[in-house]
């Protein structure tokens, strides 16, 4: 019976484990999204006043 129990403590600390390490790993992915997606913004933001394609445009 002892042995049962401690095989079910160590199946929940790896449990808890695994999803501390997913949620770890869904926060920096979604870190890293957000700063892909401000560099993009910006770096396009430059590219846009940079060269004036408003007036190649018209």
């Amino acid at each position: 019976m002892k042995k049962e129990v401690s095989m079910v403590s160590i199946q929940l600390n790896e449990n808890r484990h695994n999803l501390l390490i997913g949620v770890i790993m869904v926060i920096l992915a979604v870190l890293f999204l957000l700063y892909m997606g401000s560099s993009m913004v910006r770096s396009t933001k430059a590219f846009w006043e940079e060269s004036n394609i408003e007036r190649l445009l018209e």
